[in-house]
């Protein structure tokens, strides 16, 4: 079984090839793809990372070639597009406790770094990272910024002389930082962690990431023994019924957050671009930015983008789900057919107009910018497409646990009055 929390440490000497593998593994970490499919391993990970600095490097005579050559603007290949990358705030996905990471200046200073590099992987399982909050790069970001630096006071490392960058890469199953650490007077001449360092580190991060559920476990366990205490003379089955209905309906209230986005490959990215900027040449140019307002042109054509958004890959899943849940909710009081499927057919209809303002947003921001980073604006529109969809079927699912229960609590009383009648 897969711990539901695993950090991996590993450390580089300062030889001149080692200098080398940690420029690229920066290059790697920054700007290599945020979701892939398939298991993952945060030991293949690391082996990844490796091959691909041996890869890049290959190519140069020098780490100094390596760097220089990120100037050159060339086509399909990584190094070419640093430059800007590295221009246009948020364009690679370094951060830091400074709110702007270069990516070509952190990788000259690791270049002629005299001290150790220590790297770290900070992963979750998906369900536990949802569960918890820790699906985007703000939430890691927060995270390591509240922690980073008790974690290097673990390993000797002053805060006043830390120097650190991370990434977070949206893996599917498995979302993760990779984190690089190092000194920026070198002090420390052991690379290796510790047992009882490597104990330490991991406790801070876990003590941080674990925060909210502690408080939530806490609340609960306090709420849960209050309503015994206080219901003490009652059959106890009943209390306990009470307290998973009330859950239940907590979730149905604030619904629960949804997973990781389905993979936006580039051929949907590049598809999904085309349409905003359909829409955004038949939309009105100034005024509220409201699927209701919208001339009927814009409306279809907003509506068609929404439709394309959720026949996708994964989309389609939950859509049919959330169908099937408005079902079985109307199921409860009518069983005409036809009356059924237009629960169905509503329930469809009020997710697409949620869409279509989400397409219509991202349209708008075509028109706003006169540059805009397309790769942000599609992945923007496409989680939130997504997060939408999975927050109103969640929210149906736990309506319709709801529903089920009260269902099961009213054939209960009634076998119950009737067993009385027969006593």
């Amino acid at each position: 079984m897969t711990a539901p929390f695993v950090m991996i440490a590993s450390f580089y000497l300062p030889t001149q090839e080692n200098q080398a593998k940690n420029v690229a593994h920066l290059l790697y970490i920054g700007t290599r793809s945020g979701v892939d499919k398939g298991e993952f391993n945060e030991l293949e990970e690391l082996d990844a990372g490796k091959r691909y600095a041996e890869k890049i490097l290959s190519k140069y005579d020098s780490i100094d070639d390596f760097i220089d050559n990120l100037e050159i603007d060339t086509a399909g290949t990584p190094a070419g597009h640093v430059k800007y990358m590295d221009e246009r705030p948020g364009s690679h996905g370094l951060f830091s406790s400074e709110d702007k990471v270069s990516l070509k200046e952190t990788m000259k200073e690791l270049s002629k770094h005299s001290g150790i590099a220590w790297r770290f992987i900070l992963s979750l399982k998906e369900e536990d990272a949802v569960k918890l909050g820790y699906t985007t790069r703000e939430s890691w970001e927060k995270a390591l910024r509240a922690t980073i630096s008790d974690a290097a006071a673990k390993m000797g490392i002053p805060g006043s002389n830390l120097r650190w960058v991370a990434a977070f890469h949206q893996k599917k199953g498995h979302p993760h930082v990779h984190v690089v650490m190092w000194e920026k007077t070198p002090q420390r001449r052991r690379g290796k962690l510790s047992k009882g360092e490597i104990k330490d580190i991991k406790k801070i991060f876990l003590n941080e990431i674990y925060a909210k559920e502690r408080l939530a476990l806490t609340a609960e366990k306090s709420a849960v023994r209050d309503l015994i205490r206080d219901t003490a003379r009652n059959d106890i089955v009943n209390v306990l019924r009470k307290v998973e209905s009330a859950r239940v309906k907590v979730k149905a209230l604030e619904g629960e957050k949804p997973g990781l986005p389905p993979t936006l490959d580039q051929i949907t990215r590049e598809e999904l671009l085309e349409k905003l900027k359909e829409l955004s040449k038949i939309m009105p140019s100034h005024g509220r930015i409201a699927f209701a307002y919208m001339p009927p042109e814009v409306k279809e054509k907003a509506k068609e983008a929404a439709d394309w958004l959720l026949k996708q890959p994964g989309f389609s899943q939950s859509v049919e789900r959330y169908k099937e849940l408005a079902k079985e909710l109307a199921s409860h009081y009518t069983s005409n057919h036809e009356a059924l499927e237009k629960a169905a057919e509503k329930a469809y209809e009020d997710i697409q107009k949620r869409v279509s303002q989400i397409v219509l947003r991202g349209a708008a921001a075509l028109q706003e910018e006169k540059t805009v980073d397309t790769a942000r604006l599609t992945n923007s529109v496409w989680r939130s497409a997504w997060r939408a969809l999975e927050r109103e079927r969640l929210r149906a699912e736990a309506e319709s646990t709801i529903a089920a229960q009260k269902e099961m609590e009213k054939k209960r009383r009634t076998a119950e009055r009737g067993e009385s009648r027969e006593i």
